[in-house]
């Protein structure tokens, strides 16, 4: 939760962004004046970014801002100098960023608003980026009712609430554990562009919690976002709904836009889920991509995404590969078609049918301005309920003697697509073969259990695991480094899980 100083209601226009020092010495310091210490050149290579990247950046910088400070009860300024200015530069030297606390965070350029996205903050529900031509009270009127809060039960994870069981772990093996952790959290750059900014760790071993470290500020009541570990729960979603006899893997997804088109027709849920729909797609957080136009200046996402033109380069449904965050958001659309085209009822769904029996608390994937979950990118969890659905997946599906997900599902979910082996329904694998391992880790690959999956999202979110051994490594942040933190986490995994064969 906040902590109080943050509680306090902060004025809409602050005091000019100076200096990382200056910023960093005041809690709300966000907003650029005509004093503000950035030039005109600074603002002359904002512009030459182009209007699209400049839209994008403004809509991360809104959406961070709101999830992470009114949802996750991060630091403002932390968020926005270590974990976004990164990400977005030069726009973040520019940048104005008005705060209405627990209301709504908007970014625009100071002298551009109609380059402005914000991002509003609904109890329960999250925040939501309204892209302009979206009316903000509309969405705010959108009838939504919050899951009861689940008790926190007094036991051992993953029943209950109580602290990690350190004491389970062998010396030798504890001492890898947080040896590993010290790596993670360390800091060995100066450029904050390169920085790691770990927020949280954790590893459970034979359905044991047995390690849990956060960062500065940061505990396990604070819900953490999972990017694109989101299509991996979305996957889980949709495995929900075909042990439910409410999809069928070999049959159409059926969206009714696709029903007149002689390939889009041809789409089955294992084509979507593979992540080989066939449609044309970029996909880039950083740049100019599709996924910034649909996350940031698309009401309806999933719709939007739907109408992508065919990939000339896909022969058919399932045979490319393409990595897509609007893939997932289009599963998600579906998915909540087939329960009444009422996001009131796929909320109350997942919630019933998945994060309730796992005890997972204050758990939501953010919806669009249209009213769909973002299935591809805003899952907002803690990292200790994350663990649990990296539990959920290595006992196939299987949570205390109920079989939530069936274990055919499962088996699909885990085997390699045929369009690439290193991959599953939005769950990643290792192949075992060096031509089709991811190449960030060909070299730390060979260390890895055979059967070793995870989940993994953007700025450094992991869930890892194997099954076959019973073990499972969280890690999550705002990372800057991507490839650094995949081969931290993967020599993480490596190192716990030699350590426990001695």
């Amino acid at each position: 939760m906040p902590t109080s100083s943050q509680r306090t209601q902060p004025p809409r226009r602050l005091l000019p962004v100076i200096s990382l020092a200056a910023t960093l010495a005041a809690s709300f310091t966000l907003s650029p004046s005509a004093n503000a210490a950035y030039t005109a050149a600074d603002l002359a290579d904002t512009l030459a970014m182009g209007e699209a990247r400049i839209k994008a950046g403004n809509g991360h910088a809104a959406q961070e801002l709101c999830t992470r400070v009114y949802v996750s009860g991060d630091w403002a300024t932390r968020v926005r100098v270590e974990y976004v200015w990164p990400t977005i530069q030069p726009l973040g030297l520019v940048q104005a960023v008005d705060m209405d606390w627990r209301n709504s965070v908007t970014a625009q350029l100071p002298v551009w608003p109609f380059y402005s996205r914000t991002a509003i903050y609904r109890a329960g529900l999250g925040c939501t980026v309204v892209p302009p031509g979206t009316s903000v009270s509309a969405v705010r009127d959108q009838a939504f009712r919050p899951a009861a809060t689940l008790p926190a039960i007094a036991a051992p994870w993953p029943a209950g609430e109580y602290p990690a069981e350190t004491g389970l772990l062998p010396a030798p093996v504890a001492e890898t554990v947080a040896r590993q952790g010290d790596r993670l959290f360390e800091e060995t750059r100066l450029n904050p562009s390169l920085h790691q900014n770990t927020t949280a760790y954790l590893v459970a071993k034979d359905g044991h919690l047995v390690f849990e470290r956060y960062g500065p500020g940061i505990n396990r009541s604070h819900p953490q976002p999972g990017w694109s570990m989101t299509k991996s729960l979305t996957g889980l979603i949709a495995g929900l709904m075909a042990t439910d006899g409410l999809i069928r893997l070999e049959d159409p997804v059926g969206l009714p836009q696709w029903t007149t088109d002689s390939q889009k027709a041809r789409i089955t849920w294992r084509h979507l889920l593979n992540n080989a729909a066939g449609l044309k797609w970029s996909e880039e957080y950083e740049g100019v991509s599709d996924t910034g136009e649909m996350l940031y200046s698309r009401p309806n996402q999933g719709n939007w995404a739907a109408n992508r033109p065919w990939d000339p380069e896909a022969a058919a449904p399932g045979a490319k590969f393409n990595y897509s965050t609007g893939f997932v958001n289009i599963a998600m659309l579906r998915m909540k078609q087939l329960l009444g085209n009422d996001h009131q009822t796929l909320y109350d769904y997942y919630q019933r049918r998945l994060f309730a029996p796992l005890g997972i608390r204050h758990g939501v994937i953010e919806p669009d301005a249209g009213g769909t979950p973002v299935g591809g990118a805003r899952g907002l969890l803690r990292p200790v309920d994350w663990l649990r659905l990296g539990q959920l997946v290595m006992q196939h599906g299987n949570w205390n003697g109920a079989q939530l997900i069936s274990g055919d599902y499962m088996s699909n979910a885990l085997a390699p697509s045929p369009a690439a082996a290193r991959y599953g329904f939005y769950i990643w694998r290792k192949t075992g073969n060096p031509a089709t391992e991811v190449a960030v880790f060909k070299d730390i690959a060979p260390r890895l259990p055979d059967d070793t999956i995870w989940f993994q999202g953007f700025m450094g979110q992991y869930v890892v695991m194997s099954p076959g051994h019973n073990l499972v490594v969280v890690r999550m942040g705002a990372s800057h480094d991507k490839n650094e933190t995949m081969r931290r986490v993967m020599t993480a995994f490596a190192e716990i899980h030699e350590s426990l064969q001695h």
